[in-house]
């Protein structure tokens, strides 16, 4: 019998996040010894102030939904190393294209179990992580080797969601000028994915690694899945719950950003009226989306989870400004528990 979302909340705040702590012990100690001092300041950084990522993400791999227990494995290390190369390439000391795209050339090893080793800092001007990047990667591609069918079902789409989320880093921490032409790029070449989205929500859309997550998910619990149900899944998280994802992010980050003069897909909407409409249009549609699914009470709980998750951040305020209490009705009561929930037990 699918769960109920209070009971998916117990068994996120019992079960996953607990797991989550452990699971990341090993991989801060690891940190902990890269020997150059940068590299290890934004590893640490990043496990410190992201491990909300990885939090959030476990929601996808819980007992419920993969009790394997393999695309968690995955996850974490995963997580960790998309959060690590974010923070290292955010206002860092290189924007060079070149230098982005070897850096994450990281992430399309880490989801192919027989690539060969890669010098991932070879444009870097900081080079000794003590093997730090590489053994995230071989954590991932040892996951990924015991699930089943994986590289003939699930790696095709993995690599295109791996090639979606790094032309966005790149874009994104690339020289100021040439970010909005790189992601409209994007948005143009993947013209067949927009479904009414602007070129910013779109972008944001591949920002997210949930996709990949509910894919391998999937896959790790039901080695019988076919490529048809697989494909149907990554077109729910991709691009409605990722953009939805992504753009709260942003949404909570918009003040931080613009005093740094980042990127902010969310300032590209005309006010703020604009961005709730949208917002609200995005939350709608996943649920529309995820309603002909076997387990769409998972999907709606992962939807509202992620209004509830990020609206409840203290950088937005308290009381929240009508414009977070707009969006968050949109979940009505469940999203409302969710709220209160998620202000008590968060770590970010």
């Amino acid at each position: 019998m699918e769960r109920r979302w209070w009971q998916l909340a117990l068994e996120y705040l019992t079960g996953v996040r607990p797991r989550v702590t452990q699971a990341l012990i090993p991989i801060r100690a690891a940190a902990e010894s890269i020997p150059d001092a940068a590299l290890r300041q934004a590893a640490l950084s990043s496990i410190d102030s992201k491990r909300f990522h990885c939090e959030g993400g476990a929601v996808l791999a819980g007992p419920s939904r993969d009790a394997s227990g393999r695309s968690f494995d995955f996850l974490i290390p995963y997580q960790t190393l998309c959060d690590y190369l974010d923070t290292l390439t955010d206002r860092g000391p290189s924007k060079d294209p070149e230098n982005l795209r070897q850096l994450h050339q990281a992430l399309f090893d880490a989801v192919q179990p027989a690539a060969p080793d890669h010098d991932y800092y070879r444009h870097h001007p900081h080079r000794q992580d003590g093997g730090y990047a590489r053994w995230l990667v071989r954590l991932c591609q040892r996951s990924l080797g015991e699930i089943e069918g994986y590289e003939r079902l699930a790696m095709p789409w993995m690599l295109d969601l791996v090639d979606r989320y790094v032309c966005l880093q790149v874009a994104k921490h690339g020289p100021p000028d040439s970010r909005v032409p790189a992601l409209r790029a994007l948005f143009a070449r993947h013209r067949g994915d927009h479904l009414g989205l602007f070129w910013w929500e779109f972008a944001a859309a591949c920002g997210s690694t949930l996709p990949m997550f509910a894919v391998l998910a999937k896959l790790a619990s039901q080695p019988a899945a076919s490529e048809v149900e697989l494909e149907r899944l990554v077109r729910l998280y991709h691009p409605w719950i990722g953009g939805l994802h992504i753009l709260l992010d942003y949404l909570v980050d918009g003040e931080e950003d613009r005093q740094h003069g980042d990127l902010n897909f969310v300032a590209y909407y005309a006010d703020a009226e604009q961005a709730r409409e949208r917002l609200s249009w995005l939350y709608r549609r996943c649920l529309e989306e995820a309603a002909g699914y076997p387990d769409a009470r998972f999907h709606h709980y992962v939807a509202t989870g992620l209004l509830a998750f990020y609206l409840c951040d203290r950088k937005l305020g308290f009381p929240p400004p009508p414009m977070v209490r707009g969006l968050l009705a949109q979940g009505g009561l469940e999203a409302a528990i969710l709220w209160i929930l998620s202000g008590l037990s968060r770590s970010r």
